[in-house]
């Protein structure tokens, strides 16, 4: 199991900065563990949180807990996180409820309360058996270990940041440029990342950090009690109602006063630039899917194409993407596709196979 959850920021192909926090699949795990023992045996909940950890481990093995995390854990959803966005036209919860109870009364809907529960075989236990666990409770360990559930934000360490606020704070460390472009392009990688309804929950949390604090890295109750302060916005008030005076630019005033005279090639220029390259999506919080980082490169790798540019280490860490390549043995214009005999042995006559309109 991973024992770190990090957050790296990647601008311009380089990382920028790296942030960790210890929860983790390791921590995930040690909250199953005890979930599962306490539903085994219920004295774990009134031992000492050592003793009972200890005492968990003898009742079910390390490959069966971890199994179990595998197959049943799951993440709730933020609770109400755009509940303040919602339109009038949109059911609050109050009106969702009071729905469902007149559903109920007229026996349209059934509107069943029964929990439901699951049945987890134990065949590391002595003896094996079948132990009924609730359904909501498999997501109990991700809130505890993953989100930091029951705990202040004060309260906790560098290291044992939760999952949102880590990579909340990611964003705010980076410069404004560098974050429009990371935050439109946040991707989960790795084992835990798959856990259903994790990708959502942070998000929405994320989400909601944002409209609550926006990029302030200020924050705290003397803060709040600042910005409540109903003598000062009323000054804020009046200062944006009179609005700074105006500056009009006269012939013989200053020169940065003047309008800037319009530039023909810069416009060419720009306009070049808009034509070849495509619109970034910048700005606006994203989360996109990632097949892994050597993905692509695995498969080329048994292809045995040889290269049109060759990337110098020391030269990359040094001038980044530009300057960092040199041009091959070979031209693009002569380029083929790999056709099939590409793999002969001896290095035989090679094919003139190619993809046609796509070669």
């Amino acid at each position: 199991m991973l024992h770190e959850t990090v957050v790296t920021s990647i601008y311009e192909y380089r990382e920028v900065q790296t942030i960790r926090s210890t929860r983790a699949n390791k921590l995930l795990g040690e909250e199953m563990l005890m979930m599962i023992g306490r539903s085994i045996d219920p004295r774990l909940s009134r031992m000492e949180p050592s003793k009972a950890k200890a005492a968990a481990r003898d009742l079910i093995s390390f490959d069966e807990c971890e199994e179990i995390v595998t197959r049943m854990a799951w993440c709730r959803a933020a609770k109400n996180p755009r509940l303040e966005e919602q339109n009038d036209g949109l059911t609050t919860v109050k009106e969702e409820d009071e729905f469902r109870s007149s559903m109920r009364s007229l026996s349209v809907w059934g509107g069943a309360e029964v929990e439901p529960h699951v049945s987890i075989p134990l065949k590391s236990c002595s003896p094996p058996r079948t132990q009924e666990v609730a359904f909501s409770s498999l997501a109990n360990p991700c809130e505890i270990a993953l989100f930091a559930e029951g705990v202040s934000e004060c309260d906790l360490d560098d290291e044992e940041t939760p999952l949102h606020l880590l990579v909340y704070r990611s964003l705010l460390k980076l410069p404004t440029d560098v974050r429009s472009i990371c935050m439109a392009r946040v991707v989960f990688v790795g084992g835990g990342a798959k856990l259903p309804g994790l990708k959502g929950r942070v998000l929405d949390e994320l989400s909601l950090l944002l409209r609550q604090r926006g990029w302030d890295p200020v924050q705290g109750k003397a803060v709040e009690a600042l910005r409540n302060n109903p003598k000062i916005n009323r000054t804020r008030s009046r200062q944006l109602d009179d609005g700074p005076s105006p500056v009009v630019p006269s012939e013989g005033g200053p020169a940065h006063s003047q309008p800037h005279d319009d530039d023909p090639i810069e416009a060419a220029l720009q306009k070049e630039a808009r034509k070849h390259n495509p619109p970034v999506e910048e700005g606006t919080l994203r989360a996109i899917d990632s097949l892994g980082a050597w993905s692509g490169g695995s498969l080329l790798s048994h292809l045995k194409v040889p290269a049109v540019s060759v990337i110098d280490k020391d030269q990359w860490l040094q001038h980044g993407v530009l300057g960092a390549s040199r041009n091959g043995e070979i031209s693009v214009s002569s380029r083929q596709s790999m056709g099939p005999g590409a793999f002969k042995a001896g290095g035989g006559e090679r094919s003139s196979w190619t993809l046609g309109l796509w070669a």
